[in-house]
């Protein structure tokens, strides 16, 4: 004998070929439960279900399905009442609404993968780096006034606001490049009060290095979970780029390698379409490290094979979810040396 299973906003029930209903088992008259049974029961079969079954090969059926059923359907408003699951049609009405409410926030929070999360972090890194440039620039300016030499001899910045922070006046400064500019510097003396604050500010700009420090870990933890391949060929900050500028991974996926290849130059190519400017060859993957390390005659065929690799990697990591990224890497690598070859 066949029957079905028939999942609805009052509950679960079992029906025969002849529209007779078997079992029934009524749900929590909760909203937000409701929507997540209903959710629940479109990928797997949900406890209710699995009862309602027991119950229907206990009556005799051996062949049973999970289903629409039109007497169901037709008949749900009166079957509501007649189950004592509401006492009215305006009540059935505003519990459909909520359910249907309930529902669309879990389809919209599914819809939001992790990698939008890499896209935050990377705007985050982004807006991060311009505040610690401009940070660094007026540092530099404030000690310059001070110590103007050390400007000039140390170039790495998280360095310099590194020197200010722990030793405050140049002074107190013990490093080999600076202490012979020590007693001879041109600079102005500052007080005790002057050093303290400069150096909070120097403490304040490292603060802003770690932070950044801490934001790439976790972009790259996210991406070796969600984008492995990708991250594997194109490297962490790369990766989180493309994913950013191209709105996701599935959209990234959808995209042609010669997308790919542009984008980050749009603005370039907009300049181009309209005759004021040369066609761009490469957008934002200009900064892999397989192009810069390339002589600039190679740099436009392996900015195509990279971009055709970072294309086939988004692919695999959005619709198979496979780890590819070892392999491909090799065969990118080869590749590249044929291009150098010749």
């Amino acid at each position: 004998m066949k029957a079905s299973i028939v999942t609805t906003v009052i509950g679960c029930f079992g029906v025969s070929e002849d529209n007779n209903i078997i079992a029934y088992i009524k749900f929590q008259k909760d909203p937000q439960i409701i929507a997540e049974k209903i959710q629940a029961s479109e990928t797997e079969k949900i406890p209710e279900e699995r009862e309602i079954e027991d119950k229907l090969k206990k009556k005799g059926f051996t062949e049973i399905k999970k289903t629409s059923n039109e007497f169901i359907r037709t008949n749900l408003r009166a079957l509501a009442i007649e189950k004592k699951f509401v006492k009215s049609q305006a009540e059935l009405n505003k519990l459909i609404s909520k359910v249907n409410i309930e529902l669309t926030k879990i389809k919209i929070k599914k819809a939001v993968g992790r990698d939008a999360l890499i896209m935050q972090v990377s705007g985050a890194i982004e807006e991060l780096d311009k505040s610690i440039n401009i940070l660094v620039e007026r540092l530099r300016e404030w000690y310059g006034l001070h110590f103007p030499e050390m400007d000039r001899i140390i170039e790495k910045h998280e360095k310099f606001a590194e020197i200010i922070e722990k030793f405050g006046s140049r002074e107190a400064i013990e490093h080999p490049e600076l202490s012979q500019f020590r007693e001879k510097s041109m600079g102005i003396d500052l007080n005790k009060a002057d050093v303290k604050i400069v150096q909070n500010f120097a403490k304040d700009v490292l603060e802003l290095y770690k932070l950044r420090e801490e934001l790439s870990k976790y972009s790259e933890d996210l991406l070796k979970k969600v984008a492995p391949n990708l991250e594997e060929l194109a490297g962490p900050m790369l990766a989180a780029k493309l994913i950013s500028l191209a709105g996701g991974l599935e959209k990234l996926a959808r995209m042609p390698s010669s997308t790919i290849q542009l984008l980050g130059a749009e603005k370039a190519l907009f300049r181009h379409l309209h005759g004021r400017g040369k066609s761009p060859k490469h957008g934002v993957i200009i900064v892999h490290q397989y192009i810069q390390k390339s002589p600039l005659e190679h740099r436009g065929k392996i900015a195509r094979l990279i971009s055709s690799k970072l294309s086939i990697a988004a692919k695999i990591d959005f619709y198979s979810k496979t780890n590819r990224a070892k392999e491909m890497k090799k065969e990118l690598e080869k590749k590249i040396r044929e291009i150098k070859s010749k």
